[in-house]
């Protein structure tokens, strides 16, 4: 908390104070990651200025593939072994530590391959000074004479960050209520309504569904602060939300990989924390440096999320790097037939006419060739019928203006759907 506190004043640094910084701690990130790892030493060999600077234009961008291949000789500690570790996750049921020393984690994002990610204590300090630097953004903080209650929906698996976040921020500072995605909706409601949160944190498909539950009267909360991650969230969604309990979310990113980023009090867009990572926007993909992860070094990692940014300066006069919004990641991007033999990309943001009808609980659509399949939840009391025929007329609408000819869109209703290993409601899916 205290390293949280002194970061804050970069967020208002100059661009050249900050470029400054980051080069600084690259400099010692590949001097660590040099002297550490084998793979490390041969990869940036190259790149390596005669100053110890590093050129990173002269380093290839690194597959989450790659480094599952490579990962015992691209850790800095010859002690670690990835299935050793992996080994050690599969019966993890606390926050327990590697060696005593590292907190693991993996990831499956949306294509399913499995990563592992490593952070001894000093990086991990890093992970949870990006954690409380997102409660000051959004304002929530330690109250007296109780402690603040936190309510937060995320994975199911204890090797998930949220969940081994949420083991280390609960102790004496918040009490926090991890809750999982997967739990029936009637646990869920039970639970909140008892813990009564002060802040409520969730995917946006769980918030939506709880919304519907406090405007039915099920659910009674009075959250002063609540944020959404991890999943896409349209504009349809955060209103629904903002009805529902009187207070607008705030959009947190988080990734495992070290990227962080939240929305500040003015609601243009997210602020990335750059001065912790080094992000290179290549349109279709994010390149990652982690600056604060030296047991596990992450150059030029490649992240698959499609972000917009912008050059404007944000009325709350911080200069970190600003997101236009986050458009969600490459593989979510549909590729489907337009004008004269032409594929036109539909971003998963253009489904934000099924968030906000009324009758849809959850959705999912199954990207095809020529057309989709538009995968529904409907609420107890909708009529199935006909909000099926509604939101395929829409749907078409949306698809034919953004320049899909002869749109075909097959609405298939479902009791539920189902969620990614890390308990995410991926919005496309490719056809099976």
């Amino acid at each position: 908390m205290r390293a949280a506190r002194a970061s804050a004043e970069r967020e208002r640094w100059s661009p050249a104070a900050l470029e400054a910084h980051r080069t600084e701690r690259l400099s010692e990130l590949a001097r660590r990651a040099t002297e550490g790892s084998p793979f490390w030493r041969d990869r940036l060999s190259g790149a390596l200025r005669a100053d110890g600077s590093l050129d990173l234009s002269a380093i290839p961008p690194l597959t989450k593939s790659e480094m599952m291949e490579h990962w015992d000789d691209a850790v800095t500690d010859r002690r670690l072994r990835r299935d050793e570790v992996l080994e050690h996750l599969d019966g993890l049921d606390h926050d327990t530590m590697w060696l005593g020393e590292y907190r693991a984690m993996t990831t499956s994002g949306s294509s399913g391959l499995k990563g592992l990610f490593v952070y001894d204590r000093p990086a991990w300090r890093g992970l949870l000074m990006q954690f409380f630097r997102y409660n000051a953004f959004v304002g929530v903080g330690p109250r007296l004479p109780r402690r603040l209650r936190v309510g937060a929906v995320g994975g199911t698996a204890p090797t998930h960050m949220s969940q081994r976040l949420a083991a280390t921020a609960g102790i004496g500072i918040n009490r926090v209520m991890p809750l999982s995605v997967t739990s029936p909706v009637v646990d869920l409601v039970a639970a909140l309504n008892s813990f009564q949160p002060d802040h409520f944190h969730s995917y946006p498909s769980v918030a939506a569904v709880l919304a519907d539950e406090q405007i039915a009267g099920r659910l009674r909360i009075a959250p002063k602060t609540i944020s959404t991650s991890s999943e896409l969230r349209t504009a349809e969604t955060a209103d629904k939300i903002a009805q529902a309990f009187g207070v607008r979310p705030y959009d947190l990113f988080g990734t495992t990989e070290g990227l962080w980023g939240c929305e500040c009090e003015e609601r243009c867009g997210m602020h990335l924390f750059d001065d912790m990572c080094i992000v290179e926007n290549l349109g279709d993909r994010l390149l990652v440096t982690n600056l604060f992860n030296y047991a596990q070094p992450l150059i030029r990692f490649e992240v698959t999320d499609v972000m917009s940014f912008t050059d404007e300066p944000c009325a709350c006069g911080r200069t970190l790097t600003r997101l236009r919004s986050v458009e969600g990641r490459t593989d979510d991007v549909l590729q489907l037939p337009g004008a004269g033999g032409k594929r036109v990309p539909v971003h998963p943001m253009q489904f934000g006419v099924v968030t906000a009808d009324p009758a849809v609980r959850e959705f999912q659509v199954v990207g095809g060739d020529d057309g989709l399949r538009l995968r529904l939840v409907l609420r107890d009391d909708a009529d199935a019928d006909a909000a099926a025929e509604r939101l395929r007329d829409r749907v078409c609408a949306k698809l034919a203006a953004a320049g899909v000819e002869s749109p075909a869109v097959e609405v298939e209703l479902l009791d539920a759907l189902e969620r990614s290993p890390a308990g995410k409601l991926p919005v496309v899916v490719a056809a099976s």
